[in-house]
């Protein structure tokens, strides 16, 4: 029997891929899947298909801040509004994808360390010492790193990502995939998990409403 996984499409931007996160990594362990991370640029996605960051929307802004903490109470998780939000993830989007390239067995911790240093710890990704100091922490080689994140390889797979999940119909993030199936939101964990673990239902778009 294979092993199923579920690709993951993510910014650190954006505050329900940190919730996602905390909580995908337990949906795999309990059905035995694997996490396929697959970094994009939320801005560039937005763009790209045309919707409007809730950044610049500032009573959905509001709401989007209420409900986000109303998540991390529900799940039990400390939360910090980043006091730069929206902020530049390209470094860490990088980052991670040349980490997927040169130190895979790195990524997971990386990703975590990222999420929570970004919403819990208020990262401030503007200063060099500071995102220096992270790095160290996750056990990466800032020198490699910054030789590394200039290559086309990773620069281009940062851009094929934000292809592909346009191509999906992804409109924001998180999202995930499953044996195909698109799912988007952290609200949708409940379905993520039952696709993984073979209980959900095929979707039959021609059923009555």
């Amino acid at each position: 029997m294979m092993t199923k996984s579920v690709a993951f499409y993510f910014d650190y931007v954006s505050p329900y891929s940190y919730l996602a996160q905390t909580q995908l990594p337990k949906i795999c362990e309990k059905t035995g899947a694997t996490i396929e991370y697959v970094p994009m640029l939320l801005g560039a996605l937005h763009k790209a298909v045309e919707n409007k960051s809730p950044a610049f929307l500032p009573a959905k802004a509001k709401w989007i801040f209420q409900d986000c903490v109303t998540w991390a109470q529900h799940y039990n998780l400390p939360i910090k509004w980043h006091p730069k939000f929206p902020f530049n993830t390209i470094p860490l989007l990088r980052a991670t994808i040349w980490l997927q390239q040169t130190s895979p067995e790195k990524v997971a911790n990386f990703v975590e360390l990222t999420f929570r240093a970004l919403w819990e710890e208020g990262l401030d990704v503007t200063n060099p010492l500071a995102m220096s100091e992270h790095f160290v922490r996750c056990g990466v080689d800032v020198e490699a790193l910054q030789a590394g994140v200039q290559q086309e390889s990773v620069k281009g797979t940062l851009k094929n990502n934000m292809d592909q999940a346009v191509e999906k119909g992804f409109f924001g993030a998180p999202g995930f995939i499953v044996d195909g199936r698109v799912f988007f939101g952290q609200d949708r964990l409940q379905f993520v998990e039952a696709a993984l673990d073979g209980t959900l239902p095929p979707l039959d778009l021609g059923a009555p409403l």
